[in-house]
């Protein structure tokens, strides 16, 4: 009978780790690692890191070359560690190219899911030229199909290149052949041991941290609760850590044939037991940096309290002076309401582009509509009825609360070419004298914004998080909490600019959201948010295992 997946995997990735040369190639690339990211905790030492992560870089495709020079080498060449590395240093110069090119479109896969220490960090360093931006912005669900079917093409080229280029590094060359067996056969090399390795990964770490989330709430004791965080953060990071490094060894296995590994030694001596020493010093590096990461992690200040379209859950219809009238009794720091631009010129509190009249269900198109003839339509949401609300009110009304707003210009493709000019001669003064906010999601907007009002306060909301908002300068960011990160939040913290989160709306995602840093959040639920600002320190020690795993995974 054939022994399991996992058995025969295991096994041969133990056995593997016999062969001294083998074990200290990995144990140095956990270290370097490591080392990573105790430095990305810190700002600064930029050239330290670079030579890390060029290290780091360097030595991957040396160790599957070794790793696959090892798995089909002879006994005799197993023990001589120093011929065996010359044979994998002849091996790698020759195919040292494709290699490369295997890890690039591994780092590329890789993006979505986590940034091990620094693929988070350059891809954030990413620019896009400001028109292009927009260009996604308003386009983006094309533009997401477009990216997904690039990332299947990469996704497919890795496994094609990954099974040749081991292949042929033991010189094993079989005849080429095409069709969708030859494409089914070659996705065993990534998916298999993804699905197999990394979503068990997945679902041990996130059980652990729910079932910490629920404990910490029974601890009383702060000392107590961090030290057991401490803890619990060495054991999932060295457990992820370690799968990550089995995921790279079962790419090599699976692109070989899953070859057994059954290697005789000549006697059973320290050369070929684990090197406890470097192994040492490693889990000393992962204690380092979880007691680093979780100084460092301490959940920031209060966060600003900003409600989501001027209304708390279901209190009114969201933009309108019915659900303001009812927000403002519980003081958040500011509502954040959607205009848009009308027929007219003028400015109608809405967030969707067309709007259906409660009274007889006819559609109105807002881009196409007066601005007097849409403060007659009644809208309907949940049973409640009222009429859409014209901004300049929506401001005054605001201004008699003492209430700070947020305003939100959705652009779209049939405003006027002079929206930004129409909107600053007819609100400008105003929102700079209550204090008030401006964002969009239109970089040109915000660049014509403030070039005709220097004194207004505009916000650049960052339509998707891999890229660097350092080429976009805003007075501040509001970003998507789901995909949000440390990198964009220290970007915007370093030229001096807030980071509003949207739109958190479970207590769990707020104090993730609060451990990354972020200055303000703007949710559906007001109340839970303010109820987490009150929370002690201790309760958010669960987040900041959850922020830190997920730099791995």
């Amino acid at each position: 009978m054939k022994s399991s997946y996992y058995k025969r995997l295991f096994s041969m990735s133990y056995r593997l780790l016999k062969v001294r040369s083998v074990n200290l190639g990995w144990l140095l690339l956990m270290a370097l690692l490591m080392t990573m990211q105790i430095l990305m905790l810190n700002a600064g030492l930029v050239v330290a890191k670079l030579v890390l992560v060029v290290c780091f870089l360097a030595g991957l495709p040396f160790e599957v070359t070794l790793v696959t020079t090892a798995l089909f080498a002879s006994n005799q060449l197993l023990n001589q560690n120093d011929l065996l590395l010359l044979t994998a240093w002849r091996r790698f110069k020759k195919h040292w190219l494709p290699l490369i090119g295997m890890e690039l479109l591994l780092v590329v896969i890789w993006a979505p899911f986590g940034d091990v220490g620094f693929s988070s960090a350059l891809i954030n360093l990413v620019t896009v030229p400001r028109h292009m931006m927009d260009n996604f912005v308003m386009y983006r669900h094309y533009w997401l199909v477009v990216v997904f079917i690039c990332y299947l093409i990469v996704l497919t080229l890795f496994m094609f290149v990954t099974y040749r280029v081991v292949n042929s590094i033991i010189n094993r060359h079989e005849p080429r052949r095409h069709g969708l067996k030859t494409l089914w056969q070659f996705q065993r090399v990534f998916i298999r041991p993804f699905i197999r390795l990394m979503v068990p990964v997945v679902i041990i770490d996130e059980a652990v941290i729910f079932g910490f989330r629920a404990l910490s709430t029974m601890i009383s004791s702060q000392s107590l609760g961090k030290l057991i965080s401490i803890v619990i953060m060495i054991i999932l990071i060295t457990f992820t850590v370690m799968a990550l490094s089995c995921l790279m060894v079962a790419i090599v296995w699976e692109a070989l044939g899953q070859p057994s590994f059954t290697p005789v030694f000549d006697n059973y001596d320290a050369t070929h037991t684990m090197a406890w020493f470097p192994t040492g010093l490693v889990l000393l590096l992962v204690a380092l940096f979880s007691l680093q990461a979780f100084h460092f992690s301490s959940p920031a200040s209060e966060s600003t309290t900003v409600a989501h379209r001027g209304a708390i859950e279901n209190n009114g219809v969201p933009n309108t002076l019915d659900s303001l009238e009812k927000t403002v009794k519980h003081n958040p720091s500011y509502v954040e309401i959607d205009v848009q631009e009308t027929s007219d010129g003028k400015f109608v509190v809405c967030h969707n582009q067309t709007v259906r009249e409660a009274r007889n269900g006819k559609t109105e198109n807002i881009q196409k509509t007066s601005l007097k003839k849409l403060t007659t339509v009644k809208v309907n949401e949940d049973g409640r009825k009222t009429y859409l609300t014209d901004l300049a009110d929506y401001l005054k009304v605001a201004k008699s609360f003492k209430q700070r707003v947020i305003v939100e210009i959705k652009v779209t493709p049939d405003d006027s070419k002079n929206l930004a000019k129409r909107f600053v001669k007819q609100y400008g003064n105003t929102l700079v004298a209550n204090r008030d906010f401006v964002h969009t999601m239109n970089y040109h907007t915000v660049s014509e914004l403030k070039k005709l009002s220097p004194n207004l306060i505009v916000g650049y909301i960052v339509p998707f998080n891999l890229v660097s908002i350092k080429k976009l300068p805003a007075d501040f960011y509001s970003v998507q909490a789901i995909g949000l990160g440390k990198t964009i939040v220290q970007q915007a913290h370093s030229i001096g600019a807030p980071v509003f989160a949207w739109t958190p709306n479970h207590l769990s995602q707020m104090q993730l959201m609060r451990v990354y840093g972020v200055d303000g959040q703007i949710t559906d639920r007001l109340n839970v948010l303010q109820e987490m600002n009150r929370e002690q320190p201790s309760r958010f020690n669960w987040a900041i295992i959850q922020s830190l795993i997920s730099q791995f995974i």
